[in-house]
């Protein structure tokens, strides 16, 4: 080897040395070991996370549980939560099996090590594929597989999203290889298997997010076969993806179905009384939790907005549990991709990671943002814009791997030189310098509307104005002396640590730059410093003093919650009809709280998607009139009891339970299960019915009742008419009546046109949508048995659908592993 070759190329060390297989199988052991560390308490010490989420969401499946156990169906209908609603919202029947469920079922009591392993397994993959080196893909995925957000969410209980998140990268997988591999086949199969896990998730956010990457890089590559004349072929590999993605969505069709079907009725698809809405999400709710100008600083220093929720936290958001940190390291690595990598698809995710960044401003940047929401489909159905961060996160990691492949090119390079690095080094040390020593000269520390909403705090206490001077004078005291210092040295304490690593890193690119170390010693601690970072950060938001034993379950858990006023309702509640009466939970938040719907039925609970004519009328009807509360509303959802922990100025309530300020309310006015009317008000619209059942129009739901446009109806005031339940089950309802006369029939059910269907005497009957979100039927004169029972065509069909895609699936996947392998082929020296 020449003299001139020898010092153009950067030295060589035992780790280069290594073979290729060697080098995979220590990045692969590193990607194994450490989701063992982060979790060590799982893993080893037989723990677990228990998140709220979790809990809220076995609280709220309760009734459904219930129904399986025993009648061994799933209802698809729950009762114990707002009145009654479709249950798959909350437990989703069973899909067909695939490999997430043997994942699910043999890392139950490991998760979320299990998919964390699929995440980093396919994130390494994924750079892999791309020619990238070993050590150079770990560290991408360990950006990717560690990102905060990821602990975060674990510890609320978010498992769709974590599930949904883990199968990303091997979506990308699959694209890459339908965009670019020979083959096609193998490809068609790796992206539609790989789609069908991602799209079973049950997380349509993340898979929404992440398809604007992918439609980006639809047309970046479409833009290239067009700049190469390869149309021809790159029109087949199109194919291949679209149908891929066809069957991927076939295979979970039974999942989306019921979906799209709910999203009409529900709060996704916006509120029944705001036609000018559009359907969707209004854009203040929508826009809640948008990240701050400012605040995206915390992607390289985490700490710099007070970190997690609490005192601390002064951003613009009500409250966060943690940032999105990208990482020190990788922050100085993307800037040297973004300069000095040499192929131009640097851009795609340079570009699609500042979009999505841009999005998780929200309302802090309309311009682009309102736009959106009134004009992208589907951008107005999901909330929590700084979740668009996700998708920032994963590009600006491929544009830091590419920043380690441009350093090793620039490396090889003679005419190149420290000086290349001026800029990007440069960019990232004068950040770390300017907020490690001047943030407190930069930043104000104090929360938007903190010091108004303290000082209403402190006024209310001493019952004077807010703006009193003493009360001004304290609560300026008390932000100046108790909560700025503790933000200000969260804030210097992570800026000057974001400095220490960007200046060890620094140093590793120059030595190697210039020569004084080698590649394999670079990539190997760029590494490890990356994995420190960006663990380190991780470890503040695995809380193990939120764990319990892995001996302990969701449902054990909530049966210690259990209060007496529970028990007291739990043996009250049932009717002498077979059917249990209703519960408004006023004394525990009850439209953000699932607990008591464990216990008996509730008209509230907990979900991120009510049904929209329900949340109306609780926002517009229920908790209006004189005392607060509408009783005729309460009256005709059939609760008879309501929980409070002071006493209640409710005429027409009797106190039956009185136990350490627990009270019990009994409503001596409930109306039954079913009931008839003496008569009938059609009204145009939904916002009339809600006029007409205001306290102030004097509504009486036993007597009248109103139905919104249709057929119309008549009743008659029949004292003798009759009606009993003689069976109760969750997805189906059998009433015996008699009548002299035809009459109107209500039932305190919650109305859903989507799969709920009636019949008398086995003939079909029409459900009216009554009082707004109550279901009744006309009901001819004589003895009649009413059968109403619940089964949406997008249960029956999306599971024959789903099945019949599964089938196909496999079948290509053994037909092309047959392909590839030989299997089943004669071995021809045997003839």
């Amino acid at each position: 080897m020449s003299k001139q070759k020898q010092k153009s190329d950067p030295k060589n060390d035992f780790i280069s040395r290594l073979s290729e297989k060697k080098q995979h199988w220590i990045a692969l052991s590193i990607l194994f070991l450490l989701p063992l560390i982060l979790y060590s308490a799982i893993f080893f010490g037989g723990e677990r996370f228990l998140g709220n989420d979790v809990l809220q969401w076995r609280a709220g499946a309760e009734s459904v549980v219930e129904h399986i156990d025993e009648h061994d169906e799933h209802p698809l209908w729950s009762t114990n939560m707002f009145s009654g609603m479709p249950s798959y919202v909350i437990h989703t029947p069973e899909s067909p099996y695939n490999i997430d469920s043997l994942i699910k079922d043999l890392g139950e009591k490991t998760h979320p090590i299990p998919f964390l392993w699929i995440l980093l397994g396919g994130s390494y993959l994924f750079f892999v594929i791309q020619g990238l080196r070993p050590f150079s893909s770990a560290l991408g995925a360990i950006l990717i597989g560690f990102t905060t957000y990821l602990p975060i969410i674990i510890e609320a209980g978010h498992v769709s999203k974590v599930v949904a998140f883990s199968f990303i990268p091997w979506m990308f997988v699959g694209y890459y290889m339908v965009s670019r591999s020979s083959k096609k086949l193998l490809a068609f199969f790796v992206f539609a298997l790989a789609m069908t896990l991602q799209l079973r998730a049950r997380h349509p956010q993340v898979t929404y997010y992440f398809l604007y990457l992918l439609g980006f890089w639809w047309i970046y590559d479409s833009w290239l076969a067009y700049q190469k004349d390869k149309i021809v072929d790159w029109l087949q590999r199109t194919g291949i993806a679209f149908g891929a993605g066809i069957l991927a969505i076939i295979c979970s069709i039974d999942l989306y179905w019921r979906f799209y079907e709910y999203a009409q009725y529900s709060t996704r698809g916006g509120s029944t009384l705001d036609t000018a809405q559009g359907g969707g999400l209004s854009l203040e709710y929508a826009f809640s939790w948008s990240q701050g100008v400012g605040e995206l600083l915390t992607l390289i220093i985490p700490g710099l907005y007070g970190g997690s929720s609490g005192e601390a936290y002064w951003g613009p958001k009500s409250f966060t549990s943690g940032p999105h940190y990208f990482g020190a390291i990788a922050f100085v690595l993307a800037l040297i991709g973004l300069i000095h990598y040499r192929k131009k698809i640097k851009y795609l995710f340079f570009g699609v990671g500042s979009l999505t960044m841009l999005f998780s401003l929200g309302y802090h940047f309309p311009l682009l943002n309102e736009f959106m929401f009134n004009y992208m489909p589907y951008f107005n159905k999901f909330r929590t814009p700084e979740m668009w961060l996700i998708v920032t996160v994963f590009c600006y990691s491929v544009l830091a791997v590419f920043g380690i492949e441009a350093l090793i090119n620039l490396a090889k390079d003679a005419k190149k030189s420290t000086k290349d690095l001026f800029l990007p080094l440069g960019i990232a040390i004068g950040i770390g310098a300017i907020f490690a020593l001047g943030s407190n000269a930069l930043l104000s520390f104090e929360k938007p509307g903190e010091f108004n909403q303290y000082a209403q705090q402190l006024a209310r206490q001493n019952n004077v104005s807010p703006d009193n001077q003493r009360v001004q004078q304290g609560v300026n005291n008390y932000i100046n002396t108790k909560l700025k210092p503790k933000r200000k040295e969260i804030a210097s304490s992570d800026a000057t640590r974001y400095l220490i690593l960007v200046l060890l890193a620094g140093g590793l690119i120059v030595g190697f730059i210039q020569r004084k170390i080698s590649k394999g010693y670079l990539l190997l601690g760029l590494l490890l410093l990356t994995a420190y970072d960006i663990l380190r950060v991780d470890s503040r938001y695995v809380n193990e003093k939120r764990m319990v034993s892995d001996t302990f379950d969701a449902e054990q858990m909530i049966q210690r919650r259990q209060q007496p006023v529970d028990a007291f309702i739990m043996e009250n509640i049932e009717s002498d009809q077979g059917y249990p009466y209703r519960v408004f939970p006023l004394m525990r938040n009850p439209f953000n709280n699932a607990i008591p719907a464990y216990f008996y039925p509730t008209i509230g609970g907990y979900t991120g998607a009510k049904l929209a004519h329900y949340q109306d009328l609780v926002d517009n009807l229920l908790m209006k009139g004189p005392s607060g509360v509408n009783h005729a509303i309460l009256d005709m959802l059939n609760v008879k009891y309501v929980t409070a922990q002071q006493a209640l100025p409710f005429s027409g309530y009797t106190e039956v339970f009185n136990k350490n300020n627990q009270r019990v309310y009994r409503n001596n006015d409930v109306l039954p299960k079913a009931f008839f009317v003496d008569s009938v008000k059609t009204v145009p619209s939904p916002q009339a019915a809600v006029d007409l059942m205001q306290p102030t129009a004097n509504f009486n739901p036993e007597t009248t009742a109103i139905v919104e446009k249709g057929t119309p109806v008549s009743a008659t005031s029949d004292t003798t008419s009759s009606v009993t339940i003689t069976s109760y089950k969750a997805n189906k309802i059998e009433l015996s009546t008699n009548t002299n006369q035809k009459d109107y029939l209500v039932l305190s059910e919650i109305y859903y046109p989507a799969g709920w269907t009636a019949t008398i005497d086995g003939k079909p009957a029409k459900i009216h949508k009554t009082n707004f979100v109550l279901r009744g039927l006309e009901v001819p004169a004589g003895d009649h048995t009413i059968t109403m029972t619940f089964e949406p065509a997008s249960n029956v069909w999306g599971s024959r659908f789903a099945w019949g895609g599964h089938i196909i699936l496999w079948l290509s996947g053994i037909g092309i592993l047959i392909r590839y392998t030989g299997w089943g082929k004669e071995d021809s020296n045997s003839k």
